[in-house]
Protein backbone atom coordinates (compact mmCIF):
# COMPACT_ATOMS: atom_id res chain seq x y z
CA UNK A 1 0.00 0.00 0.00
CA UNK A 2 1.42 3.76 -0.42
CA UNK A 3 2.65 5.30 2.01
CA UNK A 4 0.48 8.52 2.97
CA UNK A 5 2.77 11.12 2.71
CA UNK A 6 2.94 15.12 2.89
CA UNK A 7 6.26 17.23 2.22
CA UNK A 8 7.19 20.21 4.78
CA UNK A 9 9.67 22.01 3.42
CA UNK A 10 11.58 25.64 2.51
CA UNK A 11 12.99 24.93 -0.85
CA UNK A 12 14.61 28.35 -1.00
CA UNK A 13 18.26 27.89 0.45
CA UNK A 14 19.61 24.67 -0.89
CA UNK A 15 18.09 22.31 -4.02
CA UNK A 16 17.94 19.34 -2.22
CA UNK A 17 14.59 20.18 -1.36
CA UNK A 18 13.96 19.77 -5.67
CA UNK A 19 15.54 16.82 -5.18
CA UNK A 20 13.63 15.30 -2.14
CA UNK A 21 10.75 16.04 -4.33
CA UNK A 22 11.94 14.69 -7.60
CA UNK A 23 12.45 11.44 -5.52
CA UNK A 24 8.98 11.49 -4.08
CA UNK A 25 7.47 12.12 -7.96
CA UNK A 26 9.79 9.15 -8.67
CA UNK A 27 8.34 6.86 -5.53
CA UNK A 28 5.17 7.81 -6.84
CA UNK A 29 5.19 6.69 -10.27
CA UNK A 30 6.37 3.34 -9.06
CA UNK A 31 3.06 3.24 -6.45
CA UNK A 32 5.34 3.95 -2.96
CA UNK A 33 3.70 7.03 -1.85
CA UNK A 34 0.74 9.27 -2.49
CA UNK A 35 2.16 12.83 -1.98
CA UNK A 36 -1.07 13.92 -0.13
CA UNK A 37 0.84 17.82 -0.41
CA UNK A 38 3.39 19.99 0.32
CA UNK A 39 3.52 22.85 2.50
CA UNK A 40 6.17 25.55 2.13
CA UNK A 41 7.41 26.40 5.30
CA UNK A 42 8.81 29.54 4.15
CA UNK A 43 6.42 32.71 3.73
CA UNK A 44 7.96 34.19 0.44
CA UNK A 45 5.58 33.07 -2.59
CA UNK A 46 8.21 32.09 -5.14
CA UNK A 47 8.81 28.87 -3.14
CA UNK A 48 5.32 27.83 -3.24
CA UNK A 49 5.08 28.72 -7.32
CA UNK A 50 8.18 26.26 -7.73
CA UNK A 51 6.82 23.31 -6.01
CA UNK A 52 3.75 23.91 -8.30
CA UNK A 53 6.46 23.75 -11.28
CA UNK A 54 8.13 20.68 -10.29
CA UNK A 55 4.37 18.75 -9.86
CA UNK A 56 3.09 20.17 -13.16
CA UNK A 57 6.29 18.68 -14.71
CA UNK A 58 6.44 16.07 -12.91
CA UNK A 59 2.39 15.31 -14.19
CA UNK A 60 0.72 15.86 -10.90
CA UNK A 61 -0.42 19.31 -11.00
CA UNK A 62 -3.35 18.76 -8.63
CA UNK A 63 -1.49 17.86 -5.68
CA UNK A 64 -2.78 20.86 -3.28
CA UNK A 65 -0.05 23.13 -2.21
CA UNK A 66 0.23 25.22 1.11
CA UNK A 67 2.03 28.10 1.87
CA UNK A 68 2.52 29.27 5.21
CA UNK A 69 1.95 32.91 5.79
CA UNK A 70 1.33 33.24 9.48
CA UNK A 71 4.35 36.18 9.18
CA UNK A 72 6.06 38.13 7.27
CA UNK A 73 9.80 37.17 6.29
CA UNK A 74 10.64 40.54 5.60
CA UNK A 75 9.68 41.80 8.69
CA UNK A 76 9.21 38.78 11.05
CA UNK A 77 11.76 38.94 14.03
CA UNK A 78 11.21 35.31 13.79
CA UNK A 79 12.94 35.53 10.93
CA UNK A 80 15.60 37.46 12.04
CA UNK A 81 18.45 34.90 11.80
CA UNK A 82 17.18 33.35 8.54
CA UNK A 83 17.26 37.00 6.75
CA UNK A 84 20.62 37.52 8.24
CA UNK A 85 21.42 34.03 6.67
CA UNK A 86 20.09 35.06 3.55
CA UNK A 87 21.94 38.52 3.12
CA UNK A 88 25.58 36.18 3.60
CA UNK A 89 24.78 33.81 1.08
CA UNK A 90 23.78 36.44 -1.40
CA UNK A 91 26.42 38.80 -0.89
CA UNK A 92 28.93 35.55 -1.70
CA UNK A 93 26.95 35.68 -5.36
CA UNK A 94 24.24 32.68 -4.43
CA UNK A 95 21.43 32.99 -6.54
CA UNK A 96 17.72 31.74 -5.34
CA UNK A 97 16.51 29.29 -7.98
CA UNK A 98 13.01 29.44 -6.82
CA UNK A 99 12.45 33.15 -7.94
CA UNK A 100 13.67 31.96 -11.76
CA UNK A 101 11.16 28.72 -11.35
CA UNK A 102 8.69 30.15 -9.80
CA UNK A 103 8.05 33.02 -11.60
CA UNK A 104 8.05 31.35 -15.05
CA UNK A 105 5.76 28.84 -14.06
CA UNK A 106 3.25 31.19 -12.86
CA UNK A 107 3.65 33.30 -16.10
CA UNK A 108 1.43 30.43 -17.38
CA UNK A 109 -0.27 29.17 -14.28
CA UNK A 110 -2.07 31.80 -12.52
CA UNK A 111 -3.48 29.01 -9.50
CA UNK A 112 -2.13 30.59 -5.83
CA UNK A 113 -1.24 28.48 -2.88
CA UNK A 114 -3.53 27.18 -0.56
CA UNK A 115 -2.93 28.81 2.99
CA UNK A 116 -0.20 26.05 4.62
CA UNK A 117 -1.85 25.65 7.82
CA UNK A 118 -5.44 25.30 6.56
CA UNK A 119 -4.10 22.84 4.08
CA UNK A 120 -2.45 20.93 6.71
CA UNK A 121 -5.73 20.90 8.73
CA UNK A 122 -7.64 19.59 5.40
CA UNK A 123 -5.86 16.65 4.29
CA UNK A 124 -5.18 15.63 7.81
CA UNK A 125 -8.86 15.69 8.67
CA UNK A 126 -9.17 13.61 5.64
CA UNK A 127 -7.09 11.06 6.06
CA UNK A 128 -7.36 7.20 7.86
CA UNK A 129 -5.96 7.34 11.57
CA UNK A 130 -2.14 6.88 12.38
CA UNK A 131 -1.74 6.80 8.41
CA UNK A 132 -0.36 9.94 7.35
CA UNK A 133 3.92 10.58 7.40
CA UNK A 134 5.37 13.79 7.30
CA UNK A 135 8.45 14.91 6.12
CA UNK A 136 9.83 18.10 7.28
CA UNK A 137 13.07 19.58 5.62
CA UNK A 138 12.94 22.58 6.13
CA UNK A 139 11.53 24.91 9.34
CA UNK A 140 9.26 23.77 11.54
CA UNK A 141 7.61 26.80 11.87
CA UNK A 142 4.14 25.29 9.92
CA UNK A 143 4.19 22.48 12.17
CA UNK A 144 4.80 24.57 15.62
CA UNK A 145 1.58 26.36 13.58
CA UNK A 146 -0.60 23.18 13.31
CA UNK A 147 0.38 22.31 16.82
CA UNK A 148 -1.13 24.92 18.45
CA UNK A 149 -4.12 25.48 16.19
CA UNK A 150 -8.16 25.23 17.49
CA UNK A 151 -10.42 23.31 15.99
CA UNK A 152 -12.53 24.76 12.72
CA UNK A 153 -14.48 23.82 9.89
CA UNK A 154 -12.33 20.86 8.67
CA UNK A 155 -12.35 19.00 12.11
CA UNK A 156 -13.56 19.44 15.57
CA UNK A 157 -9.62 18.77 16.92
CA UNK A 158 -7.30 20.93 18.22
CA UNK A 159 -4.12 20.75 15.94
CA UNK A 160 -2.63 18.43 18.31
CA UNK A 161 -5.52 16.11 18.98
CA UNK A 162 -5.61 16.13 14.73
CA UNK A 163 -1.55 15.44 15.03
CA UNK A 164 -2.32 12.48 17.70
CA UNK A 165 -4.99 11.14 15.65
CA UNK A 166 -4.36 11.40 12.28
CA UNK A 167 -0.17 11.15 11.76
CA UNK A 168 1.51 8.06 11.50
CA UNK A 169 5.15 9.39 11.48
CA UNK A 170 6.82 12.57 11.47
CA UNK A 171 10.36 12.63 9.78
CA UNK A 172 12.50 15.29 11.04
CA UNK A 173 15.81 16.50 8.51
CA UNK A 174 17.98 18.04 10.94
CA UNK A 175 21.26 17.81 13.34
CA UNK A 176 20.06 15.73 15.39
CA UNK A 177 23.23 14.02 16.38
CA UNK A 178 23.14 10.74 18.89
CA UNK A 179 23.75 11.25 21.84
CA UNK A 180 24.06 15.52 21.92
CA UNK A 181 24.55 17.85 19.86
CA UNK A 182 24.06 21.46 18.35
CA UNK A 183 21.53 22.58 16.14
CA UNK A 184 22.64 23.87 11.95
CA UNK A 185 19.95 25.18 9.71
CA UNK A 186 16.42 23.76 9.79
CA UNK A 187 16.36 23.63 13.59
CA UNK A 188 18.42 26.98 14.41
CA UNK A 189 16.49 29.33 11.88
CA UNK A 190 13.35 28.69 14.16
CA UNK A 191 14.45 27.57 17.92
CA UNK A 192 10.99 28.07 18.99
CA UNK A 193 9.39 26.00 16.93
CA UNK A 194 12.10 23.72 16.69
CA UNK A 195 11.42 22.96 21.00
CA UNK A 196 7.32 22.81 20.46
CA UNK A 197 7.77 20.34 18.00
CA UNK A 198 10.91 17.97 19.04
CA UNK A 199 9.66 18.03 22.74
CA UNK A 200 6.49 17.96 22.57
CA UNK A 201 5.16 16.40 19.02
CA UNK A 202 2.25 14.08 20.15
CA UNK A 203 3.32 11.09 17.72
CA UNK A 204 6.09 8.90 16.58
CA UNK A 205 9.21 11.13 15.43
CA UNK A 206 12.35 9.76 13.76
CA UNK A 207 15.53 12.46 13.05
CA UNK A 208 17.22 12.49 10.16
CA UNK A 209 20.70 14.15 10.36
CA UNK A 210 22.73 12.10 7.22
CA UNK A 211 23.52 13.33 3.55
CA UNK A 212 26.65 15.47 4.18
CA UNK A 213 28.73 12.70 1.94
CA UNK A 214 26.12 11.39 -0.22
CA UNK A 215 26.48 13.36 -2.66
CA UNK A 216 24.22 13.66 -6.02
CA UNK A 217 23.27 15.79 -8.59
CA UNK A 218 26.21 15.15 -11.23
CA UNK A 219 24.34 13.55 -13.88
CA UNK A 220 21.06 15.56 -14.10
CA UNK A 221 22.84 17.52 -17.30
CA UNK A 222 23.49 14.47 -19.02
CA UNK A 223 20.15 12.22 -17.86
CA UNK A 224 17.70 14.85 -17.83
CA UNK A 225 16.06 17.77 -20.01
CA UNK A 226 17.31 21.38 -19.97
CA UNK A 227 13.45 22.42 -18.99
CA UNK A 228 13.43 20.48 -16.38
CA UNK A 229 13.03 22.36 -13.11
CA UNK A 230 15.18 20.05 -10.78
CA UNK A 231 17.82 20.15 -13.23
CA UNK A 232 17.38 23.91 -13.17
CA UNK A 233 17.23 24.30 -9.80
CA UNK A 234 20.47 22.65 -9.05
CA UNK A 235 22.17 24.28 -12.18
CA UNK A 236 21.00 27.82 -10.55
CA UNK A 237 21.41 27.44 -7.44
CA UNK A 238 25.36 25.57 -8.05
CA UNK A 239 26.28 27.81 -10.78
CA UNK A 240 26.61 25.28 -13.42
CA UNK A 241 25.48 22.21 -14.75
CA UNK A 242 27.75 18.64 -13.66
CA UNK A 243 28.23 19.83 -10.14
CA UNK A 244 26.76 17.84 -6.90
CA UNK A 245 25.26 18.88 -3.36
CA UNK A 246 24.63 16.53 -0.47
CA UNK A 247 21.56 14.90 0.18
CA UNK A 248 20.01 15.35 3.39
CA UNK A 249 16.84 16.13 1.81
CA UNK A 250 16.27 13.16 -0.09
CA UNK A 251 17.57 10.57 2.15
CA UNK A 252 14.83 11.84 4.81
CA UNK A 253 11.90 11.37 2.06
CA UNK A 254 13.15 8.20 0.67
CA UNK A 255 13.10 6.63 4.96
CA UNK A 256 9.80 8.28 5.13
CA UNK A 257 8.81 6.19 2.43
CA UNK A 258 10.67 3.07 2.30
CA UNK A 259 11.35 3.05 6.05
CA UNK A 260 15.18 1.80 7.45
CA UNK A 261 15.53 -0.81 4.38
CA UNK A 262 18.96 -1.71 4.29
CA UNK A 263 19.95 2.36 4.29
CA UNK A 264 19.66 2.67 8.40
CA UNK A 265 19.63 1.26 10.97
CA UNK A 266 17.25 2.90 14.15
CA UNK A 267 17.80 3.74 17.37
CA UNK A 268 14.29 3.81 19.12
CA UNK A 269 14.65 3.46 23.22
CA UNK A 270 15.74 7.34 23.03
CA UNK A 271 14.01 10.90 23.71
CA UNK A 272 15.55 13.75 22.64
CA UNK A 273 15.68 17.28 24.14
CA UNK A 274 15.87 20.28 22.59
CA UNK A 275 17.10 23.38 24.22
CA UNK A 276 15.51 26.66 22.10
CA UNK A 277 18.41 28.84 24.06
CA UNK A 278 21.09 27.31 22.92
CA UNK A 279 20.17 25.30 19.76
CA UNK A 280 21.90 22.17 21.84
CA UNK A 281 20.53 18.59 21.88
CA UNK A 282 20.32 15.59 24.20
CA UNK A 283 19.19 11.85 23.67
CA UNK A 284 18.31 10.01 26.64
CA UNK A 285 16.47 6.53 27.68
CA UNK A 286 12.92 7.17 27.09
CA UNK A 287 9.77 7.08 29.13
CA UNK A 288 7.19 4.53 28.52
CA UNK A 289 4.66 6.29 28.26
CA UNK A 290 6.28 9.04 25.53
CA UNK A 291 5.35 8.26 21.47
CA UNK A 292 8.16 6.96 19.85
CA UNK A 293 11.34 8.53 19.02
CA UNK A 294 14.11 7.11 16.45
CA UNK A 295 17.27 8.56 15.51
CA UNK A 296 18.70 7.37 12.35
CA UNK A 297 22.08 5.98 12.22
CA UNK A 298 23.10 5.16 8.64
CA UNK A 299 23.86 1.99 7.34
CA UNK A 300 24.47 1.71 3.74
CA UNK A 301 27.91 3.05 2.25
CA UNK A 302 27.81 6.24 0.64
CA UNK A 303 28.03 5.34 -3.12
CA UNK A 304 24.84 2.77 -2.36
CA UNK A 305 22.90 5.37 -0.90
CA UNK A 306 24.30 8.40 -4.22
CA UNK A 307 23.42 5.68 -6.73
CA UNK A 308 19.50 5.20 -4.70
CA UNK A 309 19.15 8.87 -4.67
CA UNK A 310 20.64 9.97 -8.63
CA UNK A 311 18.69 7.06 -9.70
CA UNK A 312 15.41 8.30 -8.39
CA UNK A 313 16.10 11.87 -9.27
CA UNK A 314 16.83 11.02 -12.92
CA UNK A 315 13.79 9.24 -13.20
CA UNK A 316 12.35 11.53 -15.62
CA UNK A 317 14.03 13.35 -18.10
Amino acid sequence: MAVRLILDTDIDTDCDDAGALAVLHALADRGEVELLGVVCDIPYLPTAQTVMAINGYFGRPQIPVGLWAGEALESSPRYASYRAMLAAIQANGWRRYNESIGLDYVGGHPAQPEEGLALYRRLLAAQPDHSVVIVAVGLLTALQSLLASAADDCSPLSGRQLVALKVKQLVSMGAGSFPQGKDVFNWEMDRAAAAAVLNHWPAPLAISEWGETVLTGASLAARLRPQNPVRRAYEIHLGGSGRSRPSWDQLAVLYGVRGACDYFHEITDHDIRYDAQTGTHTWQRAAGDQPGRIYLDRHAADEVLAAVVEALMTAKP
